[in-house]
Protein backbone atom coordinates (compact mmCIF):
# COMPACT_ATOMS: atom_id res chain seq x y z
CA UNK A 1 0.00 0.00 0.00
CA UNK A 2 3.25 2.50 0.97
CA UNK A 3 4.48 1.98 -2.25
CA UNK A 4 1.39 2.07 -3.92
CA UNK A 5 1.11 5.92 -2.80
CA UNK A 6 4.99 6.91 -3.48
CA UNK A 7 4.55 5.46 -6.98
CA UNK A 8 1.18 8.35 -7.21
CA UNK A 9 3.56 10.85 -5.34
CA UNK A 10 5.85 10.61 -8.29
CA UNK A 11 3.32 10.58 -11.17
CA UNK A 12 1.27 13.36 -9.52
CA UNK A 13 5.19 15.79 -9.21
CA UNK A 14 5.84 14.47 -12.85
CA UNK A 15 2.68 15.40 -14.23
CA UNK A 16 2.66 19.09 -12.10
CA UNK A 17 6.37 19.64 -13.72
CA UNK A 18 4.61 18.75 -17.33
CA UNK A 19 1.59 20.85 -16.67
CA UNK A 20 3.83 23.59 -15.39
CA UNK A 21 5.71 23.32 -18.74
CA UNK A 22 2.82 23.64 -20.57
CA UNK A 23 1.69 26.56 -19.02
CA UNK A 24 5.13 28.10 -19.07
CA UNK A 25 5.27 27.33 -23.32
CA UNK A 26 1.93 28.48 -23.98
CA UNK A 27 2.15 31.72 -22.11
CA UNK A 28 5.34 32.30 -24.05
CA UNK A 29 4.20 31.37 -27.62
CA UNK A 30 0.25 31.06 -27.13
CA UNK A 31 -0.68 34.46 -26.10
CA UNK A 32 0.28 37.99 -27.51
CA UNK A 33 0.71 40.43 -24.45
CA UNK A 34 0.85 43.93 -25.13
CA UNK A 35 4.64 44.80 -26.05
CA UNK A 36 6.89 47.31 -23.27
CA UNK A 37 6.72 49.75 -26.46
CA UNK A 38 2.85 49.48 -26.28
CA UNK A 39 2.34 49.74 -22.31
CA UNK A 40 4.80 53.08 -22.26
CA UNK A 41 3.76 54.53 -25.21
CA UNK A 42 2.28 57.92 -24.96
CA UNK A 43 -1.49 58.64 -25.91
CA UNK A 44 -1.75 62.56 -26.62
CA UNK A 45 -5.62 63.95 -26.11
CA UNK A 46 -4.77 67.59 -27.22
CA UNK A 47 -3.50 69.14 -30.81
CA UNK A 48 -2.41 72.84 -30.90
CA UNK A 49 -1.06 74.60 -33.90
CA UNK A 50 2.46 75.78 -33.78
CA UNK A 51 1.82 78.73 -36.42
CA UNK A 52 -1.44 80.13 -37.50
CA UNK A 53 -2.00 80.56 -40.87
CA UNK A 54 -3.08 83.67 -43.03
CA UNK A 55 -6.18 83.56 -44.68
CA UNK A 56 -5.19 85.31 -47.64
CA UNK A 57 -2.20 83.58 -48.62
CA UNK A 58 -3.37 81.51 -51.31
CA UNK A 59 -2.71 78.84 -54.06
CA UNK A 60 -4.05 78.49 -57.27
CA UNK A 61 -4.42 74.82 -59.36
CA UNK A 62 -6.43 74.98 -62.43
CA UNK A 63 -7.28 71.91 -64.57
CA UNK A 64 -9.75 71.10 -67.78
CA UNK A 65 -12.53 70.35 -65.18
CA UNK A 66 -12.11 73.12 -61.80
CA UNK A 67 -10.41 75.28 -60.66
CA UNK A 68 -9.47 75.77 -57.55
CA UNK A 69 -7.57 78.07 -54.32
CA UNK A 70 -6.31 77.00 -51.46
CA UNK A 71 -5.45 78.75 -48.60
CA UNK A 72 -2.27 78.87 -46.36
CA UNK A 73 -4.63 78.54 -43.45
CA UNK A 74 -5.54 74.91 -42.41
CA UNK A 75 -4.84 74.16 -46.21
CA UNK A 76 -8.53 74.45 -46.77
CA UNK A 77 -9.85 74.74 -50.11
CA UNK A 78 -12.13 78.29 -50.42
CA UNK A 79 -12.67 78.14 -53.81
CA UNK A 80 -13.37 75.16 -56.31
CA UNK A 81 -15.51 76.17 -59.30
CA UNK A 82 -16.65 73.85 -61.97
CA UNK A 83 -15.34 74.51 -65.60
CA UNK A 84 -16.39 71.20 -67.52
CA UNK A 85 -17.16 72.25 -71.24
CA UNK A 86 -18.71 69.11 -71.63
CA UNK A 87 -22.03 71.21 -71.44
CA UNK A 88 -21.23 74.70 -72.38
CA UNK A 89 -24.78 76.16 -70.74
CA UNK A 90 -23.14 76.05 -67.37
CA UNK A 91 -21.78 79.21 -65.70
CA UNK A 92 -18.63 78.32 -63.29
CA UNK A 93 -20.35 78.86 -59.97
CA UNK A 94 -18.12 78.66 -57.52
CA UNK A 95 -19.26 75.12 -55.06
CA UNK A 96 -17.62 76.48 -52.69
CA UNK A 97 -20.47 78.14 -50.32
CA UNK A 98 -19.60 80.92 -47.98
CA UNK A 99 -18.30 79.82 -44.46
CA UNK A 100 -18.37 76.24 -45.80
CA UNK A 101 -14.65 75.91 -46.98
CA UNK A 102 -13.81 72.60 -47.90
CA UNK A 103 -11.36 71.48 -45.17
CA UNK A 104 -10.53 68.00 -44.78
CA UNK A 105 -8.81 68.09 -41.72
CA UNK A 106 -7.54 65.16 -39.53
CA UNK A 107 -7.63 65.35 -36.04
CA UNK A 108 -8.05 63.80 -32.84
CA UNK A 109 -11.54 62.99 -31.59
CA UNK A 110 -12.89 61.95 -27.87
CA UNK A 111 -11.14 59.21 -26.05
CA UNK A 112 -13.46 59.38 -22.85
CA UNK A 113 -13.67 63.08 -22.97
CA UNK A 114 -14.53 66.08 -25.26
CA UNK A 115 -13.16 68.60 -24.00
CA UNK A 116 -10.45 69.00 -26.40
CA UNK A 117 -12.04 67.65 -29.58
CA UNK A 118 -13.27 71.29 -30.62
CA UNK A 119 -10.35 72.55 -29.71
CA UNK A 120 -7.94 69.97 -31.47
CA UNK A 121 -10.44 70.47 -35.03
CA UNK A 122 -9.63 74.18 -34.81
CA UNK A 123 -6.13 74.04 -34.28
CA UNK A 124 -6.23 71.71 -37.98
CA UNK A 125 -8.41 74.10 -39.43
CA UNK A 126 -6.23 77.02 -38.56
CA UNK A 127 -2.93 76.35 -38.80
CA UNK A 128 -0.16 77.49 -40.97
CA UNK A 129 0.53 75.24 -44.22
CA UNK A 130 3.65 75.46 -46.45
CA UNK A 131 2.81 74.01 -50.32
CA UNK A 132 4.90 72.91 -52.78
CA UNK A 133 3.67 72.42 -56.40
CA UNK A 134 4.32 69.60 -58.84
CA UNK A 135 2.82 69.66 -62.62
CA UNK A 136 3.13 66.40 -64.70
CA UNK A 137 1.54 66.13 -68.24
CA UNK A 138 -1.38 64.67 -67.29
CA UNK A 139 -1.41 65.75 -63.40
CA UNK A 140 -1.32 68.53 -60.52
CA UNK A 141 0.14 67.66 -57.51
CA UNK A 142 0.00 69.85 -54.58
CA UNK A 143 1.50 68.63 -50.85
CA UNK A 144 0.79 71.06 -48.06
CA UNK A 145 2.85 70.59 -44.85
CA UNK A 146 2.28 71.87 -41.21
CA UNK A 147 3.58 71.02 -37.46
CA UNK A 148 1.67 70.48 -35.28
CA UNK A 149 2.25 70.01 -31.28
CA UNK A 150 0.55 66.84 -29.42
CA UNK A 151 -0.11 67.62 -25.64
CA UNK A 152 -0.27 65.15 -22.83
CA UNK A 153 0.36 65.93 -18.84
CA UNK A 154 2.44 68.73 -20.14
CA UNK A 155 4.59 66.76 -22.17
CA UNK A 156 5.15 67.87 -25.99
CA UNK A 157 5.50 66.10 -29.10
CA UNK A 158 5.60 67.10 -32.37
CA UNK A 159 4.18 65.58 -35.35
CA UNK A 160 4.33 67.13 -39.02
CA UNK A 161 0.83 66.93 -40.88
CA UNK A 162 0.68 66.68 -45.04
CA UNK A 163 -1.92 66.94 -47.27
CA UNK A 164 -1.51 65.48 -50.56
CA UNK A 165 -3.83 66.22 -53.43
CA UNK A 166 -3.28 65.04 -56.88
CA UNK A 167 -5.79 66.63 -59.42
CA UNK A 168 -6.16 65.00 -62.68
CA UNK A 169 -5.86 67.19 -65.39
CA UNK A 170 -8.53 66.18 -68.21
CA UNK A 171 -11.01 64.32 -65.61
CA UNK A 172 -13.01 65.30 -62.24
CA UNK A 173 -10.88 62.66 -60.39
CA UNK A 174 -8.52 63.13 -57.55
CA UNK A 175 -6.75 61.22 -54.68
CA UNK A 176 -5.98 63.04 -51.42
CA UNK A 177 -3.87 61.49 -48.47
CA UNK A 178 -3.15 62.44 -45.40
CA UNK A 179 0.78 61.66 -44.01
CA UNK A 180 1.53 61.71 -39.82
CA UNK A 181 5.09 61.58 -39.20
CA UNK A 182 6.05 62.20 -35.38
CA UNK A 183 9.66 62.92 -33.68
CA UNK A 184 8.48 60.18 -31.12
CA UNK A 185 6.27 57.17 -30.76
CA UNK A 186 2.80 58.43 -29.91
CA UNK A 187 -0.35 56.14 -29.59
CA UNK A 188 -3.30 58.12 -32.05
CA UNK A 189 -6.85 57.47 -30.70
CA UNK A 190 -9.44 58.31 -32.71
CA UNK A 191 -8.52 60.16 -35.62
CA UNK A 192 -11.03 61.57 -37.25
CA UNK A 193 -11.36 63.62 -40.59
CA UNK A 194 -13.52 67.03 -40.68
CA UNK A 195 -14.54 65.57 -44.37
CA UNK A 196 -17.25 67.73 -46.23
CA UNK A 197 -19.29 71.02 -45.92
CA UNK A 198 -22.38 71.56 -47.86
CA UNK A 199 -21.40 72.50 -51.01
CA UNK A 200 -22.82 74.80 -53.44
CA UNK A 201 -23.05 76.72 -55.91
CA UNK A 202 -25.30 79.20 -53.73
CA UNK A 203 -29.29 78.97 -55.09
CA UNK A 204 -31.31 82.05 -56.04
CA UNK A 205 -34.16 80.03 -54.16
CA UNK A 206 -33.50 78.10 -50.99
CA UNK A 207 -36.65 76.06 -50.93
CA UNK A 208 -35.40 74.26 -54.26
CA UNK A 209 -32.22 73.82 -52.96
CA UNK A 210 -31.69 70.21 -52.63
CA UNK A 211 -28.41 69.33 -50.72
CA UNK A 212 -27.33 66.35 -48.49
CA UNK A 213 -24.33 64.22 -47.12
CA UNK A 214 -24.16 60.60 -48.19
CA UNK A 215 -22.41 57.85 -46.59
CA UNK A 216 -22.48 54.09 -46.89
CA UNK A 217 -23.47 52.51 -43.45
CA UNK A 218 -22.97 48.11 -43.53
CA UNK A 219 -22.68 48.16 -47.23
CA UNK A 220 -26.29 50.84 -47.72
CA UNK A 221 -25.93 54.54 -48.52
CA UNK A 222 -28.05 56.85 -45.95
CA UNK A 223 -28.71 60.20 -46.88
CA UNK A 224 -28.62 63.45 -44.43
CA UNK A 225 -30.04 66.53 -45.98
CA UNK A 226 -29.51 69.99 -44.77
CA UNK A 227 -31.57 73.08 -44.27
CA UNK A 228 -35.41 73.21 -44.18
CA UNK A 229 -36.17 70.55 -46.12
CA UNK A 230 -35.69 67.71 -48.32
CA UNK A 231 -38.73 68.14 -51.44
CA UNK A 232 -40.31 65.33 -52.75
CA UNK A 233 -39.32 62.16 -52.07
CA UNK A 234 -36.77 63.08 -49.76
CA UNK A 235 -36.55 62.88 -46.18
CA UNK A 236 -36.92 65.67 -44.01
CA UNK A 237 -33.80 68.10 -42.09
CA UNK A 238 -31.31 66.21 -40.22
CA UNK A 239 -31.41 67.79 -36.67
CA UNK A 240 -29.46 65.46 -34.62
CA UNK A 241 -26.28 64.17 -34.85
CA UNK A 242 -26.32 60.85 -37.03
CA UNK A 243 -23.69 58.19 -36.27
CA UNK A 244 -23.11 55.33 -38.60
CA UNK A 245 -23.11 51.57 -37.03
CA UNK A 246 -20.15 50.48 -39.05
CA UNK A 247 -17.12 51.30 -41.19
CA UNK A 248 -17.72 53.40 -44.06
CA UNK A 249 -16.62 52.77 -47.44
CA UNK A 250 -17.73 55.85 -49.30
CA UNK A 251 -19.06 59.18 -48.18
CA UNK A 252 -19.58 63.01 -50.12
CA UNK A 253 -21.49 65.86 -50.25
CA UNK A 254 -24.10 67.06 -52.79
CA UNK A 255 -26.07 70.09 -54.47
CA UNK A 256 -28.46 70.25 -56.69
CA UNK A 257 -26.38 69.50 -59.22
CA UNK A 258 -23.16 69.29 -58.26
CA UNK A 259 -21.41 66.40 -56.05
CA UNK A 260 -18.21 65.52 -54.39
CA UNK A 261 -17.64 61.70 -53.94
CA UNK A 262 -14.12 60.25 -51.65
CA UNK A 263 -13.58 56.57 -50.95
CA UNK A 264 -11.49 55.45 -48.62
CA UNK A 265 -8.64 53.14 -49.80
CA UNK A 266 -8.38 51.67 -46.28
CA UNK A 267 -11.55 50.54 -43.20
CA UNK A 268 -12.24 53.56 -41.62
CA UNK A 269 -14.84 53.00 -38.46
CA UNK A 270 -17.06 54.82 -38.37
CA UNK A 271 -19.14 58.55 -39.51
CA UNK A 272 -20.91 60.66 -37.72
CA UNK A 273 -23.21 63.61 -39.50
CA UNK A 274 -23.32 66.87 -37.45
CA UNK A 275 -26.48 69.02 -37.93
CA UNK A 276 -26.35 72.76 -38.44
CA UNK A 277 -26.85 75.11 -35.96
CA UNK A 278 -28.17 78.46 -35.55
CA UNK A 279 -28.52 80.67 -32.62
CA UNK A 280 -32.11 80.22 -30.74
CA UNK A 281 -32.53 84.20 -31.05
CA UNK A 282 -31.01 85.66 -34.17
CA UNK A 283 -31.75 82.18 -36.24
CA UNK A 284 -27.82 83.10 -37.71
CA UNK A 285 -26.32 79.98 -39.05
CA UNK A 286 -23.63 79.66 -36.82
CA UNK A 287 -22.47 75.44 -37.89
CA UNK A 288 -23.50 74.40 -41.33
CA UNK A 289 -24.15 70.39 -40.83
CA UNK A 290 -20.39 68.59 -41.71
CA UNK A 291 -19.47 65.04 -42.06
CA UNK A 292 -16.40 63.61 -39.88
CA UNK A 293 -15.32 60.41 -40.86
CA UNK A 294 -13.61 58.00 -37.90
CA UNK A 295 -10.12 56.78 -39.39
CA UNK A 296 -9.33 54.91 -36.14
CA UNK A 297 -6.26 54.36 -34.07
CA UNK A 298 -3.25 53.71 -34.83
CA UNK A 299 0.35 53.88 -33.30
CA UNK A 300 2.66 56.83 -35.17
CA UNK A 301 6.28 55.19 -34.80
CA UNK A 302 8.89 57.36 -34.39
CA UNK A 303 10.06 58.88 -38.06
CA UNK A 304 7.88 56.07 -39.36
CA UNK A 305 5.70 58.49 -41.84
CA UNK A 306 1.64 56.45 -41.71
CA UNK A 307 -0.62 57.23 -44.33
CA UNK A 308 -4.54 57.40 -45.26
CA UNK A 309 -5.43 57.17 -49.07
CA UNK A 310 -8.71 58.16 -50.63
CA UNK A 311 -9.88 58.87 -54.61
CA UNK A 312 -12.31 61.50 -55.35
CA UNK A 313 -14.55 62.74 -57.67
CA UNK A 314 -15.73 66.80 -57.81
CA UNK A 315 -18.14 67.22 -60.50
CA UNK A 316 -21.49 67.34 -62.72
CA UNK A 317 -24.28 64.62 -61.28
CA UNK A 318 -24.20 62.78 -64.31
CA UNK A 319 -24.37 59.18 -65.04
CA UNK A 320 -21.34 59.44 -67.36
CA UNK A 321 -19.44 60.15 -64.55
CA UNK A 322 -20.06 57.14 -62.32
CA UNK A 323 -17.27 55.99 -63.66
CA UNK A 324 -13.61 56.52 -64.61
CA UNK A 325 -12.76 57.06 -68.40
CA UNK A 326 -9.81 54.81 -69.36
CA UNK A 327 -7.32 57.88 -70.09
CA UNK A 328 -8.31 58.59 -66.08
CA UNK A 329 -7.80 54.90 -65.01
CA UNK A 330 -3.97 54.82 -67.25
CA UNK A 331 -3.27 57.95 -65.61
CA UNK A 332 -4.22 57.32 -61.91
CA UNK A 333 -5.04 53.77 -61.52
CA UNK A 334 -6.49 54.29 -57.43
CA UNK A 335 -9.34 55.67 -59.41
CA UNK A 336 -10.50 52.16 -60.75
CA UNK A 337 -11.24 51.41 -57.31
CA UNK A 338 -14.01 53.41 -56.94
CA UNK A 339 -17.59 51.61 -56.31
CA UNK A 340 -20.27 52.46 -59.21
CA UNK A 341 -22.36 51.21 -57.48
CA UNK A 342 -22.06 53.91 -54.38
CA UNK A 343 -20.88 56.15 -56.76
CA UNK A 344 -24.61 55.91 -58.58
CA UNK A 345 -26.54 55.92 -55.56
CA UNK A 346 -25.34 58.48 -54.01
CA UNK A 347 -26.95 60.87 -56.74
CA UNK A 348 -30.46 60.32 -55.14
CA UNK A 349 -32.72 60.47 -57.79
CA UNK A 350 -35.56 58.92 -56.21
CA UNK A 351 -37.92 56.20 -57.34
CA UNK A 352 -38.65 58.09 -60.66
CA UNK A 353 -35.24 57.54 -61.67
CA UNK A 354 -35.98 55.88 -64.76
CA UNK A 355 -38.66 58.37 -65.88
CA UNK A 356 -36.66 61.08 -64.95
CA UNK A 357 -33.82 60.24 -67.11
CA UNK A 358 -36.03 59.48 -70.02
CA UNK A 359 -37.30 63.30 -69.97
CA UNK A 360 -34.23 64.77 -69.67
CA UNK A 361 -32.87 62.65 -72.78
CA UNK A 362 -36.15 63.48 -74.38
CA UNK A 363 -35.32 67.50 -73.90
CA UNK A 364 -32.21 67.21 -75.02
CA UNK A 365 -33.60 65.69 -77.97
CA UNK A 366 -36.11 69.07 -78.21
CA UNK A 367 -33.07 71.17 -77.42
CA UNK A 368 -30.79 70.12 -80.54
CA UNK A 369 -34.00 70.75 -82.81
CA UNK A 370 -35.20 74.03 -81.30
CA UNK A 371 -32.94 75.42 -78.68
CA UNK A 372 -34.68 75.81 -76.06
CA UNK A 373 -36.05 74.22 -72.99
CA UNK A 374 -39.37 75.85 -72.66
CA UNK A 375 -40.26 74.54 -75.86
CA UNK A 376 -39.08 71.15 -75.12
CA UNK A 377 -41.60 71.40 -71.69
CA UNK A 378 -44.67 71.99 -74.26
CA UNK A 379 -43.94 68.95 -76.74
CA UNK A 380 -43.14 67.23 -73.99
CA UNK A 381 -46.49 67.80 -72.32
CA UNK A 382 -48.74 67.44 -75.39
CA UNK A 383 -46.92 63.96 -76.13
CA UNK A 384 -48.18 62.91 -73.02
CA UNK A 385 -51.29 64.35 -73.71
CA UNK A 386 -51.90 62.57 -76.69
CA UNK A 387 -50.28 59.29 -75.40
CA UNK A 388 -52.79 59.50 -72.44
CA UNK A 389 -55.97 61.32 -74.66
CA UNK A 390 -57.96 57.48 -74.48
CA UNK A 391 -57.93 57.77 -70.92
CA UNK A 392 -58.32 61.28 -70.40
CA UNK A 393 -61.60 61.19 -72.69
CA UNK A 394 -63.58 58.43 -70.93
CA UNK A 395 -62.31 60.24 -67.48
CA UNK A 396 -64.27 63.35 -69.45
CA UNK A 397 -66.68 62.07 -70.79
CA UNK A 398 -67.35 60.21 -67.02
CA UNK A 399 -67.41 63.88 -65.39
CA UNK A 400 -69.77 64.69 -68.19
CA UNK A 401 -72.17 62.14 -67.06
CA UNK A 402 -71.48 62.74 -63.77
CA UNK A 403 -72.75 66.43 -63.80
CA UNK A 404 -75.60 65.21 -66.06
CA UNK A 405 -76.83 62.31 -62.77
CA UNK A 406 -76.81 65.51 -60.32
CA UNK A 407 -80.30 66.14 -60.29
CA UNK A 408 -80.58 62.06 -59.54
CA UNK A 409 -77.89 62.33 -56.82
CA UNK A 410 -79.28 65.56 -55.01
CA UNK A 411 -82.66 63.59 -55.12
CA UNK A 412 -80.86 60.43 -53.43
CA UNK A 413 -79.03 62.79 -50.97
CA UNK A 414 -82.47 64.03 -49.81
CA UNK A 415 -84.62 61.01 -49.59
CA UNK A 416 -82.07 59.11 -47.74
CA UNK A 417 -80.32 61.85 -45.41
CA UNK A 418 -81.05 59.28 -42.65
CA UNK A 419 -79.88 56.27 -44.15
CA UNK A 420 -76.50 56.26 -45.15
CA UNK A 421 -76.17 52.74 -46.04
CA UNK A 422 -79.32 52.65 -47.88
CA UNK A 423 -78.43 56.24 -49.53
CA UNK A 424 -74.74 54.29 -50.82
CA UNK A 425 -76.44 51.76 -51.85
CA UNK A 426 -79.01 53.91 -54.17
CA UNK A 427 -76.02 56.03 -55.83
CA UNK A 428 -74.02 52.53 -56.66
CA UNK A 429 -77.51 51.52 -58.61
CA UNK A 430 -77.67 54.67 -59.90
CA UNK A 431 -74.28 54.16 -61.16
CA UNK A 432 -74.18 51.27 -62.58
CA UNK A 433 -77.46 51.89 -64.29
CA UNK A 434 -75.77 55.11 -66.33
CA UNK A 435 -72.31 52.98 -66.48
CA UNK A 436 -70.51 55.71 -64.80
CA UNK A 437 -67.64 55.31 -62.48
CA UNK A 438 -67.43 57.66 -59.92
CA UNK A 439 -63.41 57.15 -59.29
CA UNK A 440 -62.87 56.89 -62.80
CA UNK A 441 -62.03 60.58 -62.82
CA UNK A 442 -58.78 59.77 -60.30
CA UNK A 443 -57.02 57.33 -62.46
CA UNK A 444 -55.23 59.43 -65.28
CA UNK A 445 -53.95 61.77 -62.43
CA UNK A 446 -52.63 58.58 -60.15
CA UNK A 447 -50.90 57.20 -63.77
CA UNK A 448 -49.35 60.88 -64.80
CA UNK A 449 -48.29 61.55 -60.98
CA UNK A 450 -44.63 60.01 -61.47
CA UNK A 451 -44.45 62.04 -64.80
CA UNK A 452 -45.17 65.22 -62.59
CA UNK A 453 -42.43 64.07 -59.55
CA UNK A 454 -39.68 62.49 -61.91
CA UNK A 455 -40.10 66.25 -63.83
CA UNK A 456 -40.10 67.74 -60.41
CA UNK A 457 -37.12 65.90 -59.95
CA UNK A 458 -35.40 66.67 -63.49
CA UNK A 459 -35.30 70.29 -62.89
CA UNK A 460 -34.48 70.03 -59.44
CA UNK A 461 -31.24 68.39 -59.69
CA UNK A 462 -30.30 67.16 -63.23
CA UNK A 463 -27.12 69.04 -63.97
CA UNK A 464 -28.16 68.99 -67.53
CA UNK A 465 -30.90 71.68 -67.30
CA UNK A 466 -29.25 74.04 -65.39
CA UNK A 467 -29.52 77.01 -66.38
CA UNK A 468 -32.04 76.00 -69.07
CA UNK A 469 -33.52 79.39 -70.48
CA UNK A 470 -37.23 80.09 -71.91
CA UNK A 471 -38.19 83.51 -72.04
CA UNK A 472 -35.04 85.80 -71.46
CA UNK A 473 -36.19 88.88 -68.80
CA UNK A 474 -39.18 86.65 -67.68
CA UNK A 475 -37.95 82.91 -66.82
CA UNK A 476 -33.89 82.95 -67.63
CA UNK A 477 -33.55 79.48 -65.80
CA UNK A 478 -36.29 76.42 -65.57
CA UNK A 479 -34.32 75.35 -62.67
CA UNK A 480 -35.40 78.32 -60.25
CA UNK A 481 -38.49 79.70 -60.15
CA UNK A 482 -39.25 82.81 -62.47
CA UNK A 483 -38.95 86.44 -61.14
CA UNK A 484 -41.65 88.78 -62.80
CA UNK A 485 -40.99 92.04 -60.08
CA UNK A 486 -39.83 91.78 -56.55
CA UNK A 487 -41.51 94.30 -54.17
CA UNK A 488 -39.25 97.36 -53.22
CA UNK A 489 -36.97 96.66 -49.61
CA UNK A 490 -37.91 100.08 -48.44
CA UNK A 491 -41.61 98.22 -47.94
CA UNK A 492 -41.87 97.16 -44.25
CA UNK A 493 -42.08 93.48 -43.85
CA UNK A 494 -42.59 92.06 -47.27
CA UNK A 495 -39.81 94.31 -48.69
CA UNK A 496 -38.00 92.44 -51.33
CA UNK A 497 -40.49 89.51 -51.91
CA UNK A 498 -40.59 88.34 -55.32
CA UNK A 499 -43.83 87.66 -57.62
CA UNK A 500 -44.02 84.71 -59.37
CA UNK A 501 -46.10 85.42 -62.56
CA UNK A 502 -46.17 81.21 -63.72
CA UNK A 503 -47.34 79.80 -60.82
CA UNK A 504 -50.04 82.53 -60.55
CA UNK A 505 -51.33 81.37 -64.45
CA UNK A 506 -51.11 77.96 -63.12
CA UNK A 507 -53.77 78.68 -60.50
CA UNK A 508 -56.37 80.57 -63.05
CA UNK A 509 -55.97 77.89 -65.01
CA UNK A 510 -56.82 75.01 -62.96
CA UNK A 511 -59.52 76.90 -61.23
CA UNK A 512 -60.76 77.79 -64.96
CA UNK A 513 -60.67 73.76 -66.03
CA UNK A 514 -62.01 72.99 -62.13
CA UNK A 515 -65.00 75.03 -63.31
CA UNK A 516 -65.81 73.41 -66.77
CA UNK A 517 -65.02 69.52 -64.80
CA UNK A 518 -69.19 68.58 -64.04
CA UNK A 519 -68.41 67.65 -59.99
CA UNK A 520 -70.20 65.26 -57.97
CA UNK A 521 -71.12 65.44 -54.26
CA UNK A 522 -72.55 67.62 -51.97
CA UNK A 523 -72.46 71.52 -52.17
CA UNK A 524 -68.82 71.75 -49.76
CA UNK A 525 -66.98 68.74 -51.74
CA UNK A 526 -67.78 71.53 -54.97
CA UNK A 527 -66.57 74.41 -53.19
CA UNK A 528 -63.40 72.45 -51.72
CA UNK A 529 -62.86 70.96 -55.38
CA UNK A 530 -63.16 74.88 -56.29
CA UNK A 531 -60.74 76.51 -53.62
CA UNK A 532 -58.36 73.36 -54.46
CA UNK A 533 -56.38 75.02 -57.36
CA UNK A 534 -55.43 78.22 -54.72
CA UNK A 535 -54.37 75.99 -52.14
CA UNK A 536 -52.19 74.88 -54.92
CA UNK A 537 -50.32 77.95 -55.62
CA UNK A 538 -48.97 77.45 -51.63
CA UNK A 539 -47.71 74.43 -53.43
CA UNK A 540 -45.93 75.25 -56.82
CA UNK A 541 -45.33 78.83 -55.47
CA UNK A 542 -41.80 78.40 -55.00
CA UNK A 543 -41.47 75.25 -57.57
CA UNK A 544 -38.55 75.36 -60.24
CA UNK A 545 -40.51 77.38 -63.32
CA UNK A 546 -40.09 74.30 -65.55
CA UNK A 547 -42.12 71.92 -63.26
CA UNK A 548 -44.50 75.04 -63.11
CA UNK A 549 -44.66 75.50 -66.88
CA UNK A 550 -45.05 71.56 -67.96
CA UNK A 551 -48.24 71.59 -65.17
CA UNK A 552 -50.05 74.84 -66.50
CA UNK A 553 -49.68 73.24 -69.96
CA UNK A 554 -51.00 70.21 -68.78
CA UNK A 555 -53.76 72.74 -67.53
CA UNK A 556 -54.27 74.06 -71.17
CA UNK A 557 -54.57 70.91 -72.73
CA UNK A 558 -57.27 69.64 -70.37
CA UNK A 559 -59.65 73.09 -70.48
CA UNK A 560 -59.15 72.43 -74.70
CA UNK A 561 -60.33 68.55 -74.09
CA UNK A 562 -63.06 69.05 -71.68
CA UNK A 563 -64.76 72.28 -74.01
CA UNK A 564 -64.45 69.53 -76.92
CA UNK A 565 -66.13 67.19 -74.69
CA UNK A 566 -68.79 69.65 -73.32
CA UNK A 567 -69.74 70.85 -76.62
CA UNK A 568 -69.73 67.07 -78.50
CA UNK A 569 -72.11 65.99 -75.38
CA UNK A 570 -74.83 68.96 -76.27
CA UNK A 571 -75.01 67.75 -79.64
CA UNK A 572 -76.03 64.42 -77.99
CA UNK A 573 -79.47 63.37 -76.65
CA UNK A 574 -80.06 63.76 -73.24
CA UNK A 575 -80.64 60.05 -71.64
CA UNK A 576 -81.56 60.87 -67.74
Amino acid sequence: MLSFFRSAAVRCRVGFRRTFAAIVLLLLFGISFPSAQDASTPAPLQMEATKRGDAKKTLSVETDKFSILFSEQGARIVEFKNRDKTYPRRDGANIVLPRTEIFLSPYLGATGTTQYVDGNLAAMMYSAFDFKKEETATAIKITATSPIRLLLDKKKYDVLVTKEFTFLKHSPYFKFVIYLESQSTVKLQNIMLYALPILGPTPENQASFRDYHHYTDQGKVEFAYAGSSGGFGCGGATTHEKLSKGPTEFFGSSSRFLILNMQPLFQTRSASITPEYRDPQTKQLLQTQALHINMGDIVLEKNRPYNFEYIGYMGPKVDDATFPSDNARKDMPDVAKFNKSYFSKSFDFGITEPIRDILVVALNLFYKLIPNYGVGIILIALLLKLAFFPLNQKQADAMKRMGELQPKIKELNEKYKNNPQEKQKKMMELYKVHKVNPVSGCLPMLIQLPVFIAMYSAFSDAYDLWKSPFIPGWIPDLSQPDIFFSLPLSIPYIGGFAIHLLPIIMTFSQYYQTKLTPTSGDANQQKIMRFMPFMMLFLFYKMPSGVVLYWTVQNALSIVQQVYTNHQKKKEPQKV
